[in-house]
């Protein structure tokens, strides 16, 4: 077989950028064209950075810094939010390839991308920016530099991993689990016999802590607001036995017959078309293959990431009766490609020239099919169809509804939106003046807004479903509300 370079259909170098430009494009482009409203999660980096803190009450603050840099640059917009959840997905997938690349070669690593762009995670979803977005770039980098360690132990990539796990706990605390996958596998290689292995976990400590002291300060100082509010939201419901196993169960399925079954579909028909094509020599080279040392080390890696986080998730539900989130999946479960393929064929025959044509053609069959999905179920498509998903709320017309009226009751722009934080925020962003966000009308949740100023301010309160309607509100658009608002000092 020639070289991997030589073949149109191996992703590499420039192949590769075109193709991740191309996919990105398709992707931004039709959720751009396509959603009346953008996803809470990136409304809420718009409204959080009003304000740049070392924490916020739901979570640490690397994401929000990042969306304030960016806003620095190119402006503060929704529009923005979307191209920065795009590339810092496709970063975190460019570092996984690059990986893939040294471990196994190039079309073993093409397969492998082209099943996880599959995820629909990384595509339907490719728009989001938030936390756990960005913590996946980091998983992605702590992943390519523990193995780098296993094969060269060095106390400066230590001290970069620590950095890079400070970052990944910057910007959620799930990085956690990352943690104790990297702990499972140093025990694994026996590292407590190498004099570099213990100096470099104590130094990757010394800088992971430097790189979030100021968080640990500010945590400290709020009451560690962030933990009390998973507490109370879903880490510690204390959920009775049946509820623990159907969120759990449920959390499962969803991992790998829903969000994952596209990239099995891709990895399944490549081995049955590889199968189907290759020659008996080629069957029979497999059958007899002895696997090193080296390929049994690297096979446990990635059957460690790909199946640890799973098990540490549902740990939290089935143990601890947490409510597990679909969502918590978005950072990890691209790792699980990796496994899955090193469970089911000897990794050398990976990457075949039947096996990337059948991913090729199955990779553009179902991200037709995704697209198709995801159109019909847009506020363009069926009517009915998915109609409570967040892009379809009418912000156009709720703003219609509401801006031209509340500057004439106000006397002038508003200064300050009351309400719940997706809908206000959303609100917020399509009025000219955009105002701020009174987050549940708590101070501690709204670090931009000073209690001084409140008897002074221009303020409307919105409302969704509100039945009936709060004295003094009016009907915006369908089911949103809103009215006037005064705060006078004792009520701050």
């Amino acid at each position: 077989m020639p070289a991997a370079q030589h073949e149109p259909l191996v992703l590499s170098g420039r192949t590769l950028a075109v193709f991740l430009l191309i996919f990105g494009v398709i992707w931004l482009g039709i959720h751009w064209v396509t959603s009346l409203a953008a996803p809470m999660d990136n409304v809420e980096q718009l409204v959080w950075i009003r304000s740049l803190e070392w924490g916020y009450y739901k979570h640490p603050p690397l994401p929000t810094w990042i969306v304030a840099a960016a806003a620095a640059m190119a402006g503060s917009s929704i529009e923005l939010t979307y191209v920065l959840g795009c590339i810092v997905t496709l970063a975190g997938l460019l570092v996984f390839w690059r990986l893939l690349c040294s471990m196994r070669g190039k079309r073993y690593a093409t397969v492998a991308l082209l099943a996880s762009l599959c995820i629909t995670f990384y595509c339907g979803r490719l728009y989001y920016y938030n936390h756990n977005v960005v913590m996946m770039l980091w998983i992605s980098i702590a992943v390519a530099l523990t193995w780098h360690l296993t094969l060269k132990p060095s106390l400066a990539v230590w001290a970069l991993l620590g950095v890079v796990s400070g970052l990944g706990m910057l910007s959620k605390y799930q990085y956690v689990l990352a943690l104790g996958v990297i702990g499972l596998w140093w025990l694994r290689i026996g590292a407590w016999r190498n004099p570099v292995h213990l100096k470099g976990v104590l130094l990757a400590t010394v800088a992971g802590l430097l790189t979030i002291a100021p968080h640990l300060y500010w945590l400290a100082m709020h009451d560690w607001m962030p933990m009390r509010y998973a507490d109370q939201t879903s880490l510690g419901l204390q959920l009775d036995s049946l509820a623990r196993m159907k969120k759990s169960g449920l959390f499962a399925l969803d991992w790998f017959f829903n969000r994952g079954l596209p990239a099995w579909i891709v990895l399944a028909v490549a081995l049955w078309w590889g199968r189907r094509s290759g020659d008996k020599s080629e069957a029979n080279a497999e059958r007899v293959q002895v696997r090193t040392p080296e390929d049994k080390m690297l096979r446990e890696f990635w059957l460690l990431w790909g199946i640890a986080p799973l098990l540490f998730i549902l740990a939290l539900g089935l143990l601890m009766g947490s409510a597990l989130q679909l969502q918590w999946g978005t950072a990890f479960m691209f790792l699980c490609v990796p496994a899955v393929m090193e469970l089911r064929r000897s990794p050398q025959r990976w990457g075949s020239a039947a096996d990337i044509r059948a991913a090729w053609v199955t990779f553009a069959a179902l991200q037709a099919l995704i697209l198709l999905q995801f159109w019909l179920g847009s506020p363009m498509g069926i009517s009915g169809y998915k109609s409570s998903h967040q892009n379809h709320i009418p912000m156009a017309k709720i703003v219609e509804g509401i801006a031209p009226a509340a500057h004439k009751a106000l006397g002038g722009p508003v200064d300050i939106i009351i309400g719940p934080q997706a809908l206000a925020g959303r609100i917020s962003l399509a009025m000219p003046e955009r105002p701020r966000v009174f987050v549940d009308r708590n101070l501690q949740y709204s670090p931009w807004i000073h209690k001084e100023e409140l008897p002074n301010a221009r303020i409307i309160e919105v409302f969704e479903g509100a039945d009936p309607l709060p004295p003094g509100a009016v009907q915006a658009y369908g089911r949103w509300s809103w009215r006037p608002v005064k705060i006078s000092e004792g009520e701050q």
